[in-house]
């Protein structure tokens, strides 16, 4: 974990000394660039923003004048609303929105500031000013009761109380892009500390506007969670599932065409009360090119296509010493939606297949389904949607790996400034290659805010969870209740 917050923090001090080189200008409005009129004092940004047809054609035209969103907050694809460990919390509403906006980021097309972003905006926050920067912290402090506090078959019911630390940091500049986001979430048992669960994420996302019709996007995140108690993989040890990525793209636009070409690294880590090493640890490198239509209309085609080469710390990575390395590919194709404010979003289709090195094992393949939609049928509700697939590995003697197909459909209404309420429903079904394992997981939750002041909102939230396996004795339900305090500036 050190390892990767220290890479996070050395790209953010980077940036932040580069501050001349990609901050030029930028507004003094804490809320980011989305109002024309507070374009900072630069002429050329003023320009831009009264006039988009006659942009300075080596300034980006794509985000300048879009609402500040913070790039490394961005939910892409779906987890069945958390479904992949214990703890994995419902992920804000506004993380899907930020994601449709990255990728269909056309101002004809893309998300304005009417589509509701599923919270309150009587405590909108703020933000605090650091040089170019704005500091968005945010800590909600909960308690509740779980009938199952260790989500299994055997758990017994008992209190909870959650500390949930949220902190985002976002350039405030014309051009480029830099955001950065570190998330936290804690839940004590206080009549089994054993049943402790834990969660955190940090991201940094930075985008170089190198010219109108050239961009650089790099992304760099850690996540760290404990790991579903009924899987498969799971030893009745508590297990800490550590990942980080690195990816780096660059996108041409040339006509009608636009080209990405990116490479990235997948580094996963299982972390054992036994062992702080794991037949499962390994790395996926991949390369990637992409085509998509540059057109801007409402419904532009792409297709892609990734080379991958998973590599395991572990020659030897179970009982029978089976050789997991693995190389193969993806490809699929689908359509970018910009239908307006009221549908837009991304969904793709395709194949994805990886060779493993042991020929006692079969491939590990099969479809791929992604997409994130968002539908807004009125200022005040907004419908979002996603899918996604997930190749992960094992070390199950005779198993290739697994296939996780996840999707969720979720609603936020706001009833007024002060109160919103929200409701959603998720399905997530994991697949083994080469035994007969299968493990389902439907997750339901609804919840309400309302903000007492400018800076303190009142949270309440049900969850129930379903867990389904093939193997006996993994079933469990679980329904969990809380309620707290919000507090952000």
């Amino acid at each position: 974990m050190t390892r990767f917050l220290t890479i996070i923090c050395c790209v953010a001090l980077a940036t932040a000394q580069a501050e001349p080189l990609f901050a030029q200008t930028f507004t003094s409005d804490l809320r980011g660039t989305d109002d024309p009129d507070s374009a900072g004092s630069d002429e050329a940004g003023r320009e831009e923003a009264e006039d988009p047809a006659g942009t300075n054609p080596t300034q980006s035209n794509v985000f300048s004048l879009r609402r500040n969103s913070n790039m490394a907050e961005e939910e892409d694809g779906s987890t069945g609303l958390g479904a992949a460990g214990r703890v994995d919390p419902v992920r804000p509403f506004s993380d899907r929105i930020r994601a449709v906006e990255r990728a269909v980021p056309t101002s004809e097309g893309g998300i304005d500031d009417t589509v509701f972003d599923g919270d309150t905006s009587f405590d909108e926050p703020e933000g605090i000013r650091l040089g170019s920067f704005v500091l968005t912290p945010q800590l909600t402090l909960t308690a509740g009761y779980s009938d199952n506090t260790s989500r299994s078959a055997t758990g017994e019911a008992g209190p909870l109380y959650r500390i949930a630390p949220d902190i985002a940091l976002s350039s405030d500049w014309i051009r480029h892009q830099f955001d950065a986001s570190l998330r936290g979430s804690f839940i004590g048992y206080p009549n089994n500390s054993d049943d402790d669960d834990i969660f955190g994420t940090a991201a940094a996302s930075l985008r170089l506007d190198i010219s109108e019709a050239t961009q650089v996007d790099g992304d760099i995140s850690y996540n760290i969670s404990r790991e579903e108690t009924g899987s498969a993989e799971s030893s009745g040890d508590a297990t800490l599932i550590h990942s980080g990525n690195i990816d780096l793209g660059v996108t041409r636009s040339v006509g009608l065409i636009a080209a990405t070409a990116a490479v990235g690294a997948a580094r996963t880590l299982y972390d054992t009360d036994n062992t702080s090493e794991s037949a499962r640890d390994n790395t996926v490198y991949s390369a990637s090119l992409r085509l998509g239509g540059n057109s801007g209309g409402t419904f532009s085609p792409f297709t892609q296509g990734s080379l991958l080469f998973r590599r395991f710390d572990q020659t030897c990575s179970d009982s029978i010493c089976e050789k997991r390395d693995a190389n193969g590919y993806e490809l699929r194709g689908g359509l970018s939606i910009a239908a307006g404010p009221k549908l837009v979003g991304e969904v793709s289709a395709g194949w994805r297949l990886e060779k493993l090195e042991d020929s006692r094992l079969k491939d590990l393949s099969g479809l791929i389904v992604n997409g994130s939609l968002v539908w807004s049928p009125s200022r005040l509700t907004t419908v979002t949607a996603g899918i996604g697939t997930d190749f992960s590995a094992t070390d199950i003697d005779n198993a290739s790996g697994s296939i996780i197909y996840s999707a969720d459909l979720r609603l936020a209404h706001a009833f007024s400034d002060r109160w919103v309420g929200e409701a959603g429903l998720g399905y997530s079904y994991r697949t083994y290659e080469g035994v007969d394992i299968d493990e389902s997981t439907l997750t339901g939750f609804g919840g309400m805010t309302f903000a007492v002041t400018q800076n303190v909102a009142l949270t309440a939230n049900y969850l129930h969870r379903r867990f389904q396996s093939s193997q006996e004795g993994r079933d469990y339900n679980e329904n969990a209740i809380e309620a707290g305090l919000r507090f952000r500036h």
